[in-house]
């Protein structure tokens, strides 16, 4: 008898045993700066973890209440970095 679409897939994750990564299930020590939207203070943010042009690793958190996006260093004080920091221009 054929597999329903999907049941392939969800037997796959099963098996795997440990959980896929996720922007909604954050893993690791929290980034300073990254707990509060700083414009409006929602909590309930996106967060991504990423590398720039440059090397440098990042928080991407983006504020779906009032769509404030920035960029925290990992090794930061809390404080976002610059557009022109991240996009490596003069932006």
């Amino acid at each position: 008898m054929a597999r329903r679409k999907g049941e392939a897939a969800r037997a796959r994750a099963e098996r795997a045993g440990e959980p896929l990564g996720s922007i909604s299930q954050p893993s690791g020590p929290g980034v300073p700066g990254t707990q509060a939207c700083l414009r409006c203070g929602e909590t309930d943010l996106t967060r991504i973890r990423m590398a720039l042009a440059d090397g440098r690793q990042v928080v991407f958190v983006s504020c779906p209440a009032c769509e404030q996006r920035n960029w925290f260093p990992l090794d930061g004080n809390g404080v976002p970095l610059d557009r022109g920091d991240v996009l490596g221009d003069d932006s």
